[in-house]
C-alpha cells in the first residue's frame, strides 16, 4: 500500500498546482527541477505530463492516473469507497484489484463485498438471518445477489477466488436464487450464465448454473463462449441444448483460427450456409476474417455452398482473390469454385482492364473498402481508391476505412486514407464514434498497432476531441504531450 507524504492531506488540487509549478521551473531552466524530471523518465522538452509523472512516482505510484484515482478514493468516506469497489469488482478487474491493494480493509466491509469476493461463509450468515436475501434485489447496485457473484471479475477462470465464488453461486441457488437471473443493460438483459461462460470463462460456475436450469439460449452465452481458447464452457452449453445458429456462433468462431472449436459447432448442427443480413455465409466470413485453407476445407466438407453469392454479388473465391489470399483462392478453385471475376475485382486483383464508373460508385462495391481496411490490405485498398471507390464508403456498421485503420493503429493505412481525404468526423452507427474514437478504444482493446503515431497523424490532421486517457501508455503520452489530457 502506497504511503503519501502528509504535505497536502490528499488534496488533489495541491498536487496539480505543484505539477504546474514544476513545469514552470523546468521551462525556466532550473537545473534541479530538470534533473528531477529526468530522474523519473522525462525526455525532450519539459511537459506537464512529465511533471505529473514525477510527482506520482515520488509518492510511490507508477503513473499520474493511478495516483489521481488514489487521492480521489482516499477522500471518499468509507461507505462510498466500498460502493466504488463493488462497482469496480463487477466491471473493471484492474481497478478492483488496485482498490483492494490500497484499502485492504474493504475486504471486510459487509455482505455485498463478500458476494463479489466469494466469501460464501458471510453470505450464508446473511441468508440465515434473512432467507429472502438470496432472491431479492438489494445492495448498492440494486440487483440480485447472484448478479454480484456471477459478474464479479474475481471469478475469472483460474483466479484465486474462482472456486469460492463457485461455492457462493451454489449456495445462492440452493436457497432459491433463479439461475436465469439477468443484469439489465442498455442493449438488453445479460444473464448470469453469460457472465460465467462468456465473460469469465468459469467452467465450474457455468456447470452449476446449467445444472440448476439456466437457459443456454439466452442470445449471448454461446456467442461469447467461442471467445475462450478453453472450449469447456462452450462444450457445456452445447451439451445442455445451446442452438448454434441462433447464436451466430459459427461466424464468431471464425473470427479466430480454431479448427477444434469450429468442428464442435458443426458437429452440433451448425449450418455453414446460414447467411447474415449482408448475405455472408460462413464461407464468406472465413475468407473475410483471413482464415486458413484448412478452415475453408472444413466448411466445404460440412456442406458449405462453394459458389454462394453474398449481397454485393461476390463469391468466397472472388473475395479471396481481391483480398490477396492466394492459398485460399487456390483451395476454392481446386474444389470447383466458379473463378469468374467482375471488372472491378479483376482490376483490384491486378489482372488489368477498366472499371465502369457505375461499378466503382455502387454501394455494394463501396462496402468492400472498409472490409479490406479491416485486414490491413493496403494494396487492395489503394487499388479500390484508384478505381474510384469513395474514401468515405461505409461498411456493415456504418464505419469507414479510416475507422478500421484507426482501430488497428495501422499507421501506413491511416496515412494513405488521410492522403485521399478520409473524413475525420464520420460517425458509425454501432457506437456513434468517429475514427479517433476507434483509435482511442483500439489502443487498449486491440492494442497491436502504433497508436502513438496514429494519434500524432490525427492531431496533425486537426483532431483534438480526446479528453480521457486511453489506457495505452504510448498513446496517452502523446495526448499529454499535446495538452489534451492531464
Amino acid at each position: 500500500m502506497q504511503q503519501l507524504s502528509q504535505t497536502a492531506d490528499l488534496n488533489l488540487d495541491f498536487y496539480k498546482k505543484r505539477a504546474k509549478a514544476l513545469l514552470k521551473a523546468a521551462r525556466a531552466g532550473d537545473p534541479a527541477t530538470n534533473a528531477q524530471l529526468k530522474r523519473y523518465g522525462a525526455q525532450g522538452e519539459p511537459a506537464l505530463h512529465a511533471a505529473q509523472l514525477a510527482i506520482a512516482r515520488e509518492q510511490g505510484f507508477a503513473s499520474w492516473p493511478r495516483f489521481q484515482a488514489f487521492v480521489i478514493e482516499s477522500n471518499l468516506d468509507f461507505r462510498e469507497l466500498v460502493d466504488r469497489f463493488i462497482d469496480a469488482a463487477t466491471s473493471d478487474a484492474r481497478r478492483a484489484h488496485d482498490i483492494l491493494a490500497e484499502h485492504p480493509d474493504v475486504a471486510q466491509a459487509g455482505v455485498y463485498v463478500a458476494l463479489v469476493l466469494g466469501d460464501w461463509e458471510k453470505v450464508a450468515d446473511a441468508i440465515a438471518a434473512d432467507p429472502d436475501f438470496a432472491t431479492e434485489a438489494s445492495g448498492p447496485q440494486g440487483v440480485e445477489p447472484l448478479v454480484y457473484a456471477c459478474f464479479s471479475r474475481f471469478g475469472v477462470q483460474h483466479s484465486q477466488r474462482a472456486a469460492r465464488l463457485a461455492m457462493t453461486v451454489r449456495l445462492l441457488l440452493n436457497n432459491g436464487a433463479d439461475p436465469n437471473t439477468a443484469l439489465a443493460a442498455d442493449h438488453g438483459p445479460l444473464s448470469c450464465l453469460y457472465a460465467a461462460s462468456g465473460l469469465m470463462g468459469n467452467t465450474e460456475i457455468t456447470r452449476i448454473l446449467l445444472e440448476a436450469g439456466a437457459d443456454p439460449n439466452d442470445g449471448e452465452s454461446l456467442y461469447h463462449a467461442t471467445e475462450h481458447r478453453d472450449l469447456t464452457c462452450m462444450t457445456l452449453l452445447l451439451e445442455h441444448g445451446a442452438r448454434v445458429d441462433e447464436a451466430n456462433a459459427i461466424k464468431h468462431m471464425l473470427d479466430r483460427e480454431d479448427p477444434e472449436g469450429l468442428l464442435l459447432l458443426l458437429d452440433a448442427g451448425g449450418d455453414p450456409n446460414l447467411a447474415n443480413a449482408q448475405g455472408d455465409t460462413a464461407l464468406h466470413w472465413a475468407v473475410r476474417r483471413g482464415r486458413s485453407p484448412a478452415i475453408v476445407g472444413m466448411l466445404l466438407d460440412a456442406g458449405a455452398d462453394i459458389d454462394a453469392v453474398r449481397g454485393d454479388g461476390r463469391t468466397a473465391y472472388a473475395m479471396a482473390v481481391v483480398a490477396g489470399q492466394r492459398a485460399v483462392a487456390g483451395t476454392l478453385a481446386s474444389r470447383g469454385a466458379d473463378t469468374r471475376l467482375s471488372a472491378l475485382d479483376a482490376v483490384v486483383a491486378g489482372h488489368g482492364g477498366e472499371v465502369p464508373p457505375e461499378s466503382a460508385a455502387s454501394p455494394a462495391n463501396a462496402r468492400l473498402l472498409p472490409q479490406l481496411a479491416e485486414h490491413g490490405n493496403i494494396a487492395a485498398v489503394e487499388a479500390l481508391l484508384k478505381a474510384g471507390v469513395p474514401v468515405d464508403a461505409r461498411g456493415d456498421m456504418g464505419e469507414t476505412a479510416l475507422h478500421q485503420a484507426c482501430w488497428r493503429g495501422n499507421v501506413a493505412l491511416i496515412k494513405l486514407l488521410l492522403a485521399y481525404g478520409a473524413p475525420l468526423d464520420a460517425v458509425e452507427c454501432s457506437f456513434n464514434a468517429t475514427p479517433s474514437g476507434w483509435l482511442h478504444h483500439g489502443a487498449t482493446n486491440y492494442g497491436h498497432g502504433d497508436y502513438a503515431e496514429g494519434t500524432r497523424l490525427l492531431i496533425a490532421a486537426g483532431v483534438s476531441d480526446w479528453t480521457e486517457p486511453s489506457g495505452n501508455p504510448a498513446m496517452d503520452a502523446v495526448l499529454r504531450e499535446k495538452g489534451l489530457i492531464s
